[in-house]
């Protein structure tokens, strides 16, 4: 069964890794233009140029490169399908959708864990050198990692996997909201290594499916590019992309403050969580990892009063003693906290 963060119902969500100052206003101003000129009523272009382009210039990479998707599980499926490897190596904990895919597709699954060192957790990259010497093996890296939160310098991590023999796919999708990362893809880089990003995470437009894939191997991008299907990206979302070209500064302002609010938020959080005894994990994005005594209990009993965290039961390596929970805004930040203080005084 696919288990995802999210949860409709719920007063508050924790559980869904979104901006937590929601979209920026230009958002919606496009929007209604966009609906305005009747974008609706056409197929967008197949070949999405206009797209691929306003992509390129906003993230800094080559247009003929970028391969627009509905989403990043999208393409991270359309690669799987694609490169049809024989073996999956994922960094764990992290996306459950990797394994589910693979078993799908007949593909071998196989985990390499991060190491955890009191309230860190780090990767040897050793731990990948028989992984990145099989030409038939598919490497997945999410980075930052999702539910850890830590991000592994790219000056460190693209020089080791453009080594490797194997392919290697590394999901950026909350890249925009790390504090520490930057938003360039960038060009001439190693032709074995995949890019994915999504716009939903730091637009905070979870409705609208944008994101896109990167690879400079031309080979590689035309046979995903033969699986895709026709007009994934649909006409609303892909005018909203133009506008990244039009309101690049004011985009690019929205993600720098983003970033500062969330930095700020975190460890003002993470400070009140430590005072309560939690054990709370070094994060570099928008959401941390807690350790706490009978998560699933604590998750439960929030969700009654409305508040959604997500339970790490599903993730390999964690398990029911740790939540993951988004940093959100400051007031329901607090009633969290002080619903949280509550459950664990009462043990």
């Amino acid at each position: 069964m696919r288990i995802h963060g999210g949860d409709r119902e719920a007063r508050i969500d924790f559980s869904s890794n979104l901006n937590p100052l929601g979209p920026p206003q230009i958002v919606y101003s496009i929007i209604d233009k966009c609906v305005r000129n009747r974008v609706l009523d056409k197929y967008p272009d197949y070949s999405y140029r206009d797209l691929r382009r306003a992509l390129a210039r906003f993230y800094r990479c080559r247009e003929e490169n970028v391969l627009p998707t509905a989403g990043a599980g999208e393409a991270v499926n359309l690669t799987l399908i694609a490169v049809r490897p024989r073996t999956v190596v994922v960094l764990e904990p992290s996306y459950g959708e990797y394994e589910d895919v693979s078993h799908v597709l007949g593909i071998e699954y196989r985990s390499v864990f991060y190491r955890r060192d009191g309230s860190r957790f780090y990767l040897d990259l050793s731990h990948l050198d028989e992984a990145c010497l099989d030409e038939d093996t598919l490497i997945i890296v999410t980075n930052p990692n999702n539910p850890l939160g830590i991000y592994i310098d790219k000056n460190l991590l693209i020089p080791y996997l453009s080594r490797c023999r194997a392919r290697v796919l590394v999901d950026e999708a909350y890249i925009e909201l790390c504090s520490r990362c930057s938003i360039e893809v960038g060009h001439d880089l190693p032709k074995n290594i995949i890019f994915v990003r999504s716009l939903t995470k730091w637009l905070s437009l979870p409705g609208i499916r944008l994101g896109f894939l990167y690879t400079e191997d031309d080979e590689l991008y035309r046979k995903i590019d033969i699986v895709r299907q026709p007009w994934n990206v649909n006409s609303l979302a892909e005018c909203l992309a133009l506008g990244l070209v039009e309101y690049e500064n004011e985009f690019k302002e929205f993600i720098e403050y983003s970033r500062r609010y969330i930095e700020n938020e975190k460890k003002r959080v993470s400070r009140k969580l430590i005072d309560m005894g939690l054990t709370v994990f070094e994060s570099d994005t928008n959401f941390i990892l807690v350790e706490v005594g009978g998560g699933d209990h604590i998750s439960r009993d929030l969700r009654k009063k409305g508040i959604a965290v997500r339970s790490c039961t599903s993730f390999k390596g964690l398990g029911p003693s740790f939540i993951r929970m988004a940093i959100r805004q400051a007031k329901e930040n607090d009633e969290l906290l002080d619903i949280l203080s509550k459950e664990i005084a009462l043990g």
